[in-house]
């Protein structure tokens, strides 16, 4: 169960077309506002609301598994694969279009489609509050 700040915050994003946009735009500039937890937590703050450093992780976390769980077997040993190795993730991170990732999972013996990371996509965008996965699938543009 998500704690009254983490719920407060969800909420405050889903209903606030103009903070979706600042979080999602500051992740893709060439110099985001946004680069650390910190930042985030500092975000949040100005909107009132007042998370602490584990409920940006417990957010974060929760968001994930629920991303993850509904992929399908081979999406999720993939991007499973990725984030248990920093070197990975961090590539995976910087990617900048499909055909990045398609390139990066080929290197990791796993061969995607277009049509898969847009599934992957689709399930990111249905998560209700904030992800990162959701950011880092707009900034493919594979979700809006």
């Amino acid at each position: 169960m998500l704690s009254k700040s983490i719920q407060a915050f969800n909420d405050r994003v889903a209903a606030d077309p103009q903070l979706q946009i600042e979080i999602r735009f500051s992740f893709r500039e060439a110099s985001p506002t946004i680069t650390s937890p910190m930042d985030f937590l500092a975000l949040a703050k100005i909107e009132g609301l007042d998370l602490t450093g584990e409920d940006f992780q417990i957010l974060v976390q929760q968001a994930y598994q629920q991303w993850i769980e509904k992929l399908d077997p081979k999406m999720s040993g993939f991007f499973s694969q990725i984030h248990g190795e920093k070197e990975l993730d961090d590539r995976l991170k910087v990617c900048q279009s499909s055909h990045d990732v398609i390139e990066l999972a080929q290197e990791c013996g796993v061969k995607l489609s277009e049509d898969e990371l847009q599934r992957a996509a689709m399930v990111a965008e249905a998560i209700s509050g904030f992800s990162f996965e959701k950011l880092w699938f707009r900034g493919l543009g594979l979700i809006n």
